[in-house]
C-alpha cells in the first residue's frame, strides 16, 4: 500500500476550510487533515457546519485523512482532566464517523518518568484505546512535552495495541537533541504519520534534503521498510519567508529590517533551488508545496 500525501494546509489556522480544500485540490491531492473549521475548534461546530464540510468535500471529491482531536496534554494525575479529555475524545470519534475518518491525532498526558509512572499512563490510555477500537479507529500520538523517541517506543511496546502509532517529526526530534536515524530505528514499526519537513539546527525551515535532519537517509530506510502511513506536508515557510510583521518604529524597526533582509535572502535561495533555470522568478508558497510533493512522489514512486 502506498503512503498518503496530505496535510492541514491551513497556514497555522489562518486559512479557511475552503482555502484548505482548494490548496489540496490545486496540488492534485485527494486527502487533507482537519484540526479546525474556519478558525473554530471542531468540537464547537454545529450540524449546519458539519453539513457544509461534507458538502464541500463531496463537491471536490476530497476526503479527510485524519482529525486532530485538539485535546491538550493534561496532568496524568488529574481525574477531572482525564474525564474531560475522554469525553472530548468520544465526541471526536462520533465526528470521525460522520466524516468517514479512521485516524485521530492525540497527545499523551503530562508525566515525568515513563518507567515509574507507566502503570498510571497505561490506566489513562486504555479507555482511549478501547473507545477507538470499538469505533474501528486508529490513534496517532503527536509529539508533546519534549518526550524522547524511546519514551514513545516504551509505551507502544508495553501497550501492545495495533490501534496506537506515532507521528514522526524529524525536526522536532532534532531540536530535542536526538538522532533522527536512531529515533527512526526505535519507532519504524509504529509510525502512522511522518512530517515531510526539514530544518537546520537553528530550526530554520529548509527544503527536504537541505536541512540537518538526515531526512534523505531516513527516506531510504522508509522505502526499505515499505512505509504506508501519512506524509504531512505542512511546513513553516509561510511564517519564515512570506508573512511580514506590522511596521514598528525605533529599535524594533531595525530588528524588523534585519528580519526582512533575512526573509529576502531565504526567498532568493528557495527560488534558485526550485527554479535553477529561471533566476528572476520569485517562488511562492504554492511553488514550495508543489516542489516538495513532487520530490516525495519521485522518491516514493
Amino acid at each position: 500500500m502506498k503512503a498518503t500525501i496530505t496535510g492541514y494546509f491551513d497556514l497555522d489556522g489562518k486559512a479557511t476550510f475552503e482555502e484548505q480544500v482548494d490548496t489540496a485540490e490545486r496540488h492534485g491531492l485527494t486527502y487533507l487533515c482537519l484540526r479546525s473549521y474556519d478558525h473554530q475548534p471542531l468540537i464547537e461546530l454545529n450540524d449546519s457546519e458539519h453539513k457544509k464540510i461534507l458538502s464541500l468535500l463531496k463537491d471536490k471529491k476530497m476526503k479527510i485523512a485524519a482529525i486532530d482531536t485538539a485535546i491538550p496534554s493534561y496532568d496524568l494525575n488529574s481525574d477531572s482532566k482525564h474525564t474531560e479529555a475522554l469525553d472530548a475524545f468520544k465526541y471526536m470519534l462520533k465526528l470521525a464517523d460522520k466524516f468517514k475518518v479512521n485516524t485521530l491525532f492525540f497527545r499523551l498526558p503530562v508525566f515525568h518518568d515513563v518507567i515509574e509512572e507507566f502503570e498510571n499512563i497505561k490506566t489513562r490510555l486504555e479507555p482511549f484505546v478501547d473507545a477507538a477500537m470499538r469505533s474501528g479507529k486508529k490513534i496517532i500520538l503527536l509529539p508533546v512535552n519534549h518526550y524522547k523517541a524511546n519514551v514513545y517506543a516504551f509505551i507502544l511496546k508495553k501497550m501492545k495495541s495495533n490501534v496506537l502509532s506515532v507521528y514522526f517529526d524529524p525536526v522536532e526530534l532534532m531540536m530535542n537533541n536526538e538522532s533522527t536515524t536512531t529515533a527512526y530505528r526505535l519507532l519504524k514499526k509504529n509510525i502512522g504519520a511522518f512530517a515531510a519537513i526539514d530544518a537546520d539546527h537553528q530550526n530554520v525551515p529548509h527544503l527536504m534534503g537541505y536541512g540537518k535532519t538526515d531526512l534523505l537517509s531516513i527516506f531510504k530506510k522508509m522505502i526499505r521498510d515499505r512505509y504506508d502511513g501519512l506524509f504531512m506536508m505542512d511546513n513553516r515557510f509561510n511564517e519564515e519567508v512570506f508573512f511580514l510583521e506590522k511596521k514598528k518604529a525605533g529599535f524594533f524597526a531595525k530588528i524588523m529590517k534585519r528580519n526582512q533582509k533575512k526573509k529576502e535572502s531565504m526567498l532568493s535561495d528557495l527560488s534558485k533551488k526550485i527554479f535553477p533555470n529561471e533566476q528572476t522568478k520569485n517562488v511562492t508558497i504554492d511553488d514550495i508545496l508543489d516542489n516538495q510533493i513532487k520530490v516525495l512522489n519521485v522518491i516514493f514512486k
